[in-house]
């Protein structure tokens, strides 16, 4: 990681690392679920201060099985 990585940066980071620990997915994986969730969501954010919880509990949604036709629409 770099020293211009942000904080809520390197809690997002920690959020997918955690995530991949308890469900047992690659990083890599969760990583671009989240990337796709997070894009999604900040097209039509007018407040962006919540798009990291948001993008990480759709991944984990996603990621669970829950509303997995409704989340991943988009998801090729």
């Amino acid at each position: 990681m770099t020293e211009s990585v942000s904080h809520l940066e390197t809690d997002h980071v920690g959020a997918i690392a955690t995530l991949s620990n308890e469900l047992q997915v690659p990083v890599h994986e969760i990583g671009e679920i989240d990337r796709k969730q997070f894009d999604r969501l900040a097209v039509q954010a007018r407040i962006p201060n919540f798009l990291v919880v948001l993008a990480m509990r759709n991944t984990r949604s996603i990621l669970r099985g829950v509303d997995r036709v409704r989340l991943c629409a988009e998801c090729p």
